[in-house]
């Protein structure tokens, strides 16, 4: 029989909504929380159906930094299959069979992206109408962690970097992106399917890039990674396309996609 683990990242008062993401317990699928604080009187807030459940696994550890907690919820997966879920996030009646049957008829693939809507029954983006193959990051949509469902092998060959992420330092962003340009890198074999597997309570917020210091300095630094030297050109045509329309400053934002080149630079 194929197991799921379902790897529940949170911190801080996250933790009391994760209950409310509980199924009724079925044979084969377990939920691995991973809980991150920084503080010990968050500990007080555990549910107790977190504790009594069989099917329930809580790991408590001390910081911040969701990429960095995902990993270590990658660390205690065993099962078969795992996906990623928020504690704001909801599963459908049908979405374990879903991904059951997905990865029986599809024997091939290393991971499986399904499609995601508000509680309302909103996309949650403007996805496709049909399956394709992934060969990077699509080309109408950003992929999100709580839409894909990985075999066991994919944690062996690809993990999150911890520098980029909310929670992290420098880099607020763009964890899911350096995580696809690696998948690609270590030949995954990744399909598309159009089938709505969670709802989540909010539509994503639109792109920050045009404001926000930290998504710039991660626009930077991803650039970087994906094209070594030559993120300072695109940096540049970016920034001042943006100026150009108004949407931006050039040179507070130059300075910040600089600042995330820099920071890639003097960090592994």
């Amino acid at each position: 029989m194929t197991t799921l683990d379902i790897l529940v990242c949170t911190f801080n008062k996250g933790i009391v909504r994760v209950a409310d993401l509980l199924r009724e317990p079925q044979e084969g699928i377990q939920y691995i929380v991973s809980y991150q604080y920084n503080d010990e009187r968050y500990l007080d807030l555990v549910p107790d159906e977190l504790k009594n459940r069989s099917d329930v696994v809580l790991f408590e550890h001390r910081g911040q930094g969701l990429s960095a907690n995902r990993n270590l919820a990658l660390e205690k997966s065993k099962a078969d299959l795992y996906m990623f879920a928020d504690d704001d996030e909801r599963f459908t009646d049908t979405t374990f069979r879903t991904i059951f049957d997905t990865f029986e008829a599809h024997p091939d693939i290393d991971v499986a992206f399904f499609t995601a809507t508000t509680y309302t029954g909103k996309p949650l983006k403007d996805y496709p109408d049909e399956e394709f193959v992934m060969n990077g990051m699509p080309s109408t949509y950003a992929i999100s962690t709580i839409e894909m469902v990985c075999r066991r092998g994919v944690k062996e060959r690809v993990r999150f970097d911890e520098r980029f992420g909310l929670g992290a330092q420098f880099l607020t962003c763009g964890e899911e992106d350096i995580w696809m340009v690696d998948a690609v890198k270590a030949g995954l074999t990744m399909r598309f399917f159009p089938i709505k597997t969670v709802e989540t309570s909010t539509l994503l917020k639109r792109r920050m890039i045009y404001v926000d210091a930290g998504v710039q300095r991660s626009y930077g630094a991803q650039e970087y990674y994906r094209h070594g030297g030559r993120s300072w050109l695109s940096c540049l045509r970016y920034a001042l396309r943006a100026a150009r329309k108004r949407q931006s400053h050039f040179w507070p934002m130059m300075k910040h996609f600089a600042e995330g080149i820099r920071y890639m630079q003097k960090t592994r």
